[in-house]
C-alpha cells in the first residue's frame, strides 16, 4: 500500500506568461528528502484560481 500527498502551487496569470509564487523544483527535491517520491505535476492554469498540483507517494508504514 501506499499513502499519497498533494502539494498546491499557485499559479499568476501575468501580461507575459504564467508564473508561480514558489520554485515547484525545491518543492520536489524538499518532498523527496522527507522520503516522498514524485508522481506527477497536474496543471489548473484554466481554473478561476490556477494551480499546479504535485503529487507525491510513499510506501505506508504498517
Amino acid at each position: 500500500m501506499y499513502e499519497y500527498t498533494f502539494i498546491t502551487i499557485p499559479i499568476n496569470r501575468r501580461r507575459d506568461g504564467l508564473s508561480f509564487d514558489i520554485d515547484y523544483r525545491d518543492e520536489i527535491r524538499e518532498q523527496a528528502a522527507k522520503g516522498w517520491e514524485f508522481v506527477q505535476a497536474i496543471s489548473l492554469e484554466a481554473h478561476a484560481r490556477p494551480r499546479l498540483d504535485l503529487v507525491f507517494k510513499r510506501k505506508a508504514s504498517s
